[in-house]
C-alpha cells in the first residue's frame, strides 16, 4: 500500500473513531457519572482521542502485501499499543480513576475498535466488490 493510501485509509478511520467515540462518551458518561456537565471544550474530547488512536496505526502501514498471519499479528499490536495509549492518556487526563473506570473504558475501546474494523473491512469489501465487477464487464468484452 502506497503511504498516500496509508494516509487516506487513517483519515477515514479518524472520523470513524472519531463518531464511535462520541457515542462511548455518551454511554459511558451516562453509565460512570450521569450527573456531569460539561462546557463547549467537551467537544474537542472526541476529536483528541481519535487523533491519539490513529498514533498506534503506523504499525500495519507496510509497502508490501502481508501474508495473513503477519496481518493479523501486526493488527494484535495495533489494538494491545492502541488500549496501552488510551488507558494512559485516559490517566494522565484524570479521567480514569479507578479500576472499574479503567476497565468499563478497555472494554469501550475494543467495542470502538471492532466497529472501526468491521466499517473499514465493509467499505472495503464494497470496494473490492465494484473493482470485480469491472474486471468481469472487461473480461466479457474480450
Amino acid at each position: 500500500m502506497s503511504f498516500r493510501n496509508f494516509l487516506k485509509r487513517c483519515l477515514m478511520e479518524f472520523f470513524i473513531i472519531t463518531t464511535c467515540v462520541t457515542a462511548a462518551t455518551a454511554v459511558l458518561g451516562q453509565r460512570l457519572d450521569p450527573t456531569a456537565k460539561f462546557g463547549y471544550e467537551g467537544f474537542y474530547s472526541p476529536l483528541v482521542f481519535g487523533f491519539i488512536s490513529l498514533l498506534p496505526s503506523l504499525v500495519t502501514y507496510s509497502r508490501k502485501e502481508l501474508s495473513f498471519r503477519k496481518t493479523l499479528l501486526r493488527m494484535a499490536l495495533h489494538f494491545i499499543l492502541l488500549e496501552t495509549i488510551l488507558i494512559a492518556f485516559g490517566r494522565q487526563a484524570g479521567i480514569l480513576s479507578g479500576v472499574s473506570d479503567t476497565l468499563s473504558f478497555a472494554l469501550t475501546v475494543l467495542i470502538v475498535y471492532l466497529a472501526v474494523t468491521w466499517v473499514s473491512w465493509y467499505l472495503d469489501s464494497k470496494e473490492a466488490d465494484k473493482i470485480n465487477a469491472k474486471l468481469k464487464s472487461l473480461q466479457r468484452r474480450k
